[in-house]
């Protein structure tokens, strides 16, 4: 397949998965990884390095399209602060060193974390509830553990290309006590800071045997970019779309087709 070809395909996917990101407030991730893991190979990325070119160019990616979402909510100041700069701190450091150490992982080790955490995500896309009232604290947690919460998801992130929304929004919902809508604006920018992060780690490595021809490290530019500007350009239409759909329809459906697609990965 010609790399034109491979480029409108990427941003097609892109589109898709910013659509998905304005209704349902996923990170791209979700979408991104699985469709490098079957595209990339028509770019004739070797296998043996698959998993780590796929994570880095989705986080490469993701960090395109959730700054844009990042720069529409501070904007609004539809943001805690507080929690924003401590979440932010633990994950950019996270997600910035662990990468160094995920590429000393055998990629299939990788690939199994990553498809235990799509399938954890996708299930609880699936049964979640908008009655979860009861499993609010009392009185939200301390400041310190707004560090933990950013230290341990930049690992995940790192570990898996996942941008973190789909940790950062329930945490400060139900253990900080975030307003819902405060504790999405703030998600957006800590997931962008996290992704741009986790990229940038994965762009200064792949150096030597590991590289592959037209890559910056561990990121693919042309797929990397198509996806995440497809991405910017889909969010819109997704809010738009989310104020006359049920999304929750939506996100059920969405996250069986995930379950789906990794079992694929898995047994391919």
């Amino acid at each position: 397949m010609s790399l034109v070809a491979l480029v409108a395909i990427f941003l097609l996917v892109g589109l898709f998965t910013g659509v998905l990101i304005g209704m349902l407030g996923i990170g791209g991730g979700l979408v991104f990884v699985p469709a490098l893991f079957y595209l990339l190979p028509l770019m004739n990325v070797p296998e043996t390095n698959l998993a780590y070119f796929a994570i880095g160019s989705s986080l490469f990616a993701g960090a395109l399209a959730t700054s844009n979402s990042a720069i529409l909510h501070v904007r609004k100041q539809n943001f805690s602060k507080d929690s924003a700069v401590l979440v932010a701190i633990g994950a950019a450091l996270s997600a910035f060193i662990t990468p160094f150490f995920v590429v000393k992982v055998k990629s299939e080790i990788i690939e199994a974390i990553f498809a235990t955490v799509m399938i954890v995500v996708a299930l609880r896309m699936i049964f979640e509830s908008s009655k979860n009232e009861k499993f609010k604290l009392s009185d939200p947690l301390g400041k310190p553990f707004l560090f933990l919460l950013g230290i341990f998801t930049g690992v995940l992130s790192a570990f898996t290309g996942l941008g973190g929304g789909v940790i950062y929004v329930p945490s400060l919902i139900y253990l900080f006590l975030l307003d819902a809508r405060i504790a999405v604006g703030t998600s957006s920018i800590i997931t962008a800071i996290t992704m741009i992060s986790s990229a940038l780690s994965y762009t200064l490595q792949g150096t030597g045997a590991n590289s592959f021809n037209g890559s910056i490290g561990f990121v693919i530019p042309e797929a990397a970019i198509p996806l995440g500007i497809g991405a910017v350009i889909g969010s819109f239409f997704g809010v738009k779309i989310v104020m006359k759909s049920s999304s929750d329809i939506i996100k059920k459906v969405f996250a069986a087709i995930i379950i789906a697609a990794v079992i694929k990965i898995i047994f391919t």
